[in-house]
């Protein structure tokens, strides 16, 4: 992170951008800018003991450190992190003040030129805090190590100091070459001649490794002690395990069958009856347990008496509800066909609608409807209402055709159809106009609007008086079954101002409806 935002920084592009020479010198503005950059970025400075910026030609142009190498040295760097290219080169180096770091370096590219090479950066790091990021706490004995090794086999960073920088054996450098994957990989073999179990991983951004190794035999020397204390336990354990068993045997288990005797000469008809052991100890405790749950088995044997009696009553009062309904619709029939036959159409409109009103209250029990079944219940009851109030009303629809499949709560519009018309003739003149509209919002959501031309009201004084006369019950019970079944973020929301009509406007989720099985 650190180098990514040094290396494309408008500053550092910039800089590295213009032309330069043997004799190019950073201008003092040009340092600040690299200065405050640094400072910046966030990062331990603890760690962080030089930055240098070069040019294409290798010319320092930035370097804020005070510890270095000699010049060969370094020129052997650069040359290796354009061999590493496109890849970050990660190098130890021993400084002049003998102390081990990491350079960390990167060959710079134009960010509007992809493939043209403007510099280099280099950030000089603390040795530890590799080995203290990557080795801390972690040990497996005394001929153990764990290293991060350059794919070439270089030591970068290594818990055994004294191989920093210095080449890893042959043997092991072939084991793990086999791994290019940055998944861990653990094999078997011989370092040193003893056994060793080797694990390595593959860093392809830095195209190095992390390798860890120990004594095949510091695996067998610990579960050999784990086995032993494992037979010690085990004997332990089944030692205690017989005599616990003879102690519960003998002091527990002959009152127990005593106890079973007794509660074997307990039928299904004695239920009531107790063993009434008045002991302190577990067994009376026990007994005292086992006559509570006789006497809960007798008060449910009770129970399930009575509700066997009231499912017969509720069973019964059922087929005669079932027999009150169909005459009810029988007898409306009858009287639809009466109207029919003597020339009211009125009225045989009426009594239809009202047959198929009560047809979708009393027999269908479908809680969720589509929009379109919910659309022809508001028709009939308009055409009811249409004979209450002889011609007070017209209704108008503009309804989206796709809509009509979305599902809604059963009778979520007749409240406010009903509100519409006792508000919207209270103290009407004229007839006023109900509009019923659907459409879709922004928001994702269904909104149906019902609106109406009346005179309208007063939304403050409808809440005082709907606790008095019973007005607007049905209006806030469809604002809480629409949030207990979808939410609080859907309702029902009442807009109205006295001689300009009202607005009610519910919205839903966009949900298709799904016919139950």
């Amino acid at each position: 992170m650190y180098i990514d935002t040094i290396s494309v920084s408008n500053e550092c592009q910039e800089i590295l951008s213009a032309p330069s020479d043997a004799n190019f010198i950073l201008k003092e503005q040009d340092v600040q800018a690299i200065n405050d950059l640094r400072t910046r970025i966030p990062f331990p400075s603890i760690h962080l003991k030089n930055l240098r910026i070069l040019d294409r030609n290798r010319n320092i142009i930035y370097d804020f450190g005070y510890d270095d190498i000699d010049s060969d040295y370094f020129s052997r760097i650069v040359e290796e992190i354009d061999t590493s290219s496109p890849h970050d080169s990660l190098q130890y180096i021993h400084t002049y003040r003998s102390s081990d770091k990491i350079i960390i370096g990167r060959k710079i590219y134009s960010s509007s030129q992809l493939n043209e090479h403007i510099g280099y950066i280099l950030i000089y790091l603390d040795e530890t805090f590799f080995s203290n990021k990557l080795f801390s706490n972690v040990a497996f004995g005394e001929e153990s190590n764990i290293m991060l090794v350059r794919n070439d086999g270089y030591i970068i960073s290594s818990q055994d100091r004294s191989l920093l920088g210095k080449l890893l054996d042959n043997a092991l450098l072939k084991q793990i070459r086999s791994n290019q994957s940055s998944l861990a990989k653990t094999v078997y073999t011989e370092y040193k001649n003893e056994q060793v179990v080797l694990i390595s991983a593959y860093n392809e951004a830095f195209d190095n490794y992390l390798i860890t190794y120990f004594p095949y035999h510091y695996i067998t020397d610990e579960t050999t002690k784990i086995n032993q204390k494992l037979v010690l336990l085990a004997f332990v354990l089944i030692t205690l395990c017989i005599c616990l068993t003879l102690i519960v045997y003998t002091s527990i288990m002959q009152p127990i069958h005593q106890m079973v005797e007794k509660c074997n000469n307990i039928s299904y008809d004695r239920l009531n009856t107790a063993i009434n052991d008045p002991s302190p100890d577990e067994l009376g405790f026990l007994s005292r347990t086992i006559d509570q749950m006789l006497y809960r088995i007798h008060i449910s044997n009770m129970k399930q008496a009575q509700n066997e009696e009231q499912k017969r009553s509720l069973e019964l009062s059922i087929l005669q509800y079932q027999i009150n309904t169909h005459f009810l619709f029988n007898t409306l029939n009858s009287l639809r066909v009466v109207a029919q036959m003597n020339s009211v159409p009125i009225l045989e409109q009426g009594i239809s609608s009202l047959s198929f009103l009560l047809q979708q209250t009393l027999v269908k029990k479908q809680e969720i409807i589509p929009l379109s079944q919910e659309i022809e219940n508001l028709n009939h009851y308009f055409t009811i209402q249409g004979i209450r109030y002889a011609g007070m009303f017209d209704v108008k629809y503009k309804l989206e055709n796709s809509s009509l499949s979305y599902e809604i709560p059963r009778f979520a519009l007749q409240p406010l159809a009903e509100n519409a018309i006792i508000h919207g003739t209270a103290n009407a003149n004229m007839p006023i106009t109900i509009f019923i509209e659907s459409h879709f919002s922004d928001n994702n959501s269904l909104k149906i609007v019902i609106r109406d031309n009346g005179c309208g009201f007063n939304s403050n004084e409808t809440k005082q008086t709907s606790k008095k006369c019973g007005s607007g019950i049905g209006v806030e019970n469809v604002d809480q079954r629409i949030k207990l079944h979808y939410g609080t973020s859907y309702g029902l929301s009442v807009e109205s101002h006295m001689g300009e009509g009202t607005i009610c406007t519910l919205t839903l989720p966009r949900i298709l409806y799904e016919e139950e099985q």
